[in-house]
């Protein structure tokens, strides 16, 4: 008897099943194991400053010394300070910074004397026979971009420093420090124009090193040998 129709028709099943599983195996093994990571969101343009504005402070409060600058004489610096009204927290944050990072030079020391007025500081300085009077004031930074900030969290910081015995004015300086979220954020100009912080502590070392490059100005700074 011939067999050949059903050879070929078992030939015929075996390939159709052959095809079917193949067809259903793309399906099952995408499926199997585990799911395909989803992409990262992207971060808005806002985010995306506020992080580089991070990295940035970040990068600049992990102090560095003050290069190979060392004041030809010692220096001795009392630190004094007028808060705002509201006396925010970030203030005393920043004249920490400030002394602190003061300190880390050899060749100068920085005491605090408390809180006191401009003309208070300037007397302080006149009765001084050897320590100038390092002014630290602070004030709300309200108005920005043309725009009043209700409540304000920014702060204007400045410095004046009075000479021992006569008072008088040596050198003066302002950084400005503007916490992320806190409104309307101001453009940096720097270095054409005042610094821009948005960490107090990244604010009191600003100041700092302003005051203490002026300073090298005044009294000189030791040559390398």
């Amino acid at each position: 008897m011939n067999r050949q129709p059903d050879i070929e028709c078992t030939i015929t099943k075996a390939f159709t099943t052959l095809a079917l599983l193949i067809s259903f195996s793309v399906p099952i093994s995408a499926q199997s194991g585990r799911h395909a990571s989803q992409p990262a969101p992207t971060p808005s343009s806002r985010e995306s400053s506020a992080i580089n504005e991070d990295a940035k402070v970040d990068a600049h409060t992990s102090t560095k010394p003050f290069g190979d600058i060392e004041l030809n004489t010692p220096v001795k610096l009392l630190i004094a300070r007028q808060l705002t009204s509201k006396h925010l927290p970030s203030e005393d944050a920043i004249s920490a910074s400030f002394v602190k990072r003061l300190n880390e030079c050899t060749s100068l020391t920085a005491t605090p004397v408390g809180d006191m007025k401009r003309d208070e500081a300037v007397r302080r300085a006149q009765a001084e026979t050897d320590s100038s009077v390092v002014f630290l004031q602070f004030d709300i930074d309200s108005f920005q971009g043309g725009t009043i900030i209700l409540n304000s969290q920014s702060l204007e910081v400045k410095y004046l420093v009075f000479a021992p015995r006569t008072g008088k004015e040596q050198t003066k300086g302002k950084v400005y420090y503007q916490p992320v979220g806190s409104g309307r954020m101001r453009k940096s100009d720097w270095p054409n124009g005042t610094p821009i912080k948005i960490t107090s502590e990244a604010a009191g070392i600003e100041v700092a090193e302003q005051l203490y490059y002026s300073l090298a100005l005044i009294v000189g700074v030791k040559q390398n040998r």
